[in-house]
């Protein structure tokens, strides 16, 4: 009696033969189908998020074909907040990470007043969020930040909770290279995030960032954290106006191409996850960073990997055991 196989473990046997290590990309998540939310692990669509293609009144195009669209609405604060969280997901939380996302601000986007877009955490539920300072053992967070509007721009930077943080709410770091970490509306970003956590009790933990593959921001002082139960708890795609003030009007913000790596990135046309989990570009040129000679090298691309056929996959497998 001939034997078979699952697709899945043979895809994941020859993942192995090929790459002989872990893959580098940890998450993807496009979000062109209309049950994306089940890639975070959710049941349902997060809070006022709303697949598109279209979005005329807001003068959108496309970055790839569709994109997530998120509303605070007039009177609000809350957009949303999405969570990949690591040991859930993976079985185990890293020191540290690579995270990149396409970020389009909507024609009607003009805060009052700054907020929170996406980052890191690891708040645990204790400390590091909401003015709730953290003291080096209960937690910490380094998320994306929006302020109002300069010279006709936004800037953008981290809101970070940690152990040298002075009062209760947490440290304002604009991503100041170049200025280019002020955002125009309705035009597409590339927005590269990197964390290392910092040795316990030492200030050397780093923070990066890269619009469009350029360096934006590094700050290499960095403490987090006087334990090393603390790590990188989740990747947290958080929108929220404010503080305390509401948005004054509409405000919509748009999301697409959400990629986490242990390896950095970069920018592409259009890409896919090839079978050993790296970045590969649609239109034949690797991803790409430019940068300075204290953030990491690029991480070498391998080939496409097409995926074999059922039939050949599991004669493959057998002829191996």
């Amino acid at each position: 009696m001939k034997k078979y196989l699952s697709p899945g473990l043979c895809f994941a046997f020859l993942t192995a033969l090929v790459s002989g290590a872990e893959s580098e990309v940890v998450f993807h998540s496009d979000f062109e189908s209309d049950t994306w939310f089940k890639d975070w692990g959710l049941d349902a669509a997060a809070r006022n998020t709303q697949i598109v293609a279209k979005d005329p009144d807001n003068k959108f195009t496309a970055h790839r074909g569709k994109a997530l669209r998120i509303k605070i609405a007039e009177g609000n604060n809350y957009g949303t907040s999405l969570a990949y969280r690591f040991k859930k997901q993976t079985g185990s939380e890293p020191e540290e990470i690579y995270f990149r996302y396409y970020l389009r601000l909507g024609n009607d986007w003009d805060p009052k007043a700054g907020g929170k877009l996406p980052g890191f955490g690891g708040t645990y539920g204790r400390a590091g969020w909401g003015g709730r300072p953290v003291s080096g053992d209960d937690g910490w967070s380094a998320r994306g930040l929006f302020l109002t509007r300069k010279d006709g721009k936004i800037p953008v930077g981290f809101y970070c909770y940690h152990a040298d943080m002075k009062g209760k709410y947490g440290s304002h770091w604009r991503w100041d290279i170049e200025d280019r970490g002020l955002l125009e509306n309705k035009r597409w970003y590339c927005i590269e995030q990197y964390e290392k956590m910092n040795t316990p009790g030492k200030n050397d933990g780093i923070l990066r960032a890269w619009i469009d593959g350029k360096p934006a921001f590094e700050k290499s002082d960095v403490r987090m954290r006087d334990t090393d139960k603390l790590k990188i708890e989740l990747i947290w795609f958080n929108l929220y106006h404010g503080g305390s003030k509401a948005a004054e009007k509409n405000h919509h913000i748009y999301l697409d191409e959400v990629v986490i790596s242990r390896k950095p990135i970069g920018i592409g046309e259009g890409e896919e996850v090839n079978e050993i989990g790296r970045i590969k570009s649609l239109v034949g040129q690797s991803p790409r960073h430019d940068r300075t000679p204290s953030t990491p090298q690029l991480a070498s691309r391998a080939p496409m990997v097409r995926r074999a056929p059922r039939n050949r996959c599991r004669r493959l497998l057998i002829s191996a055991l």
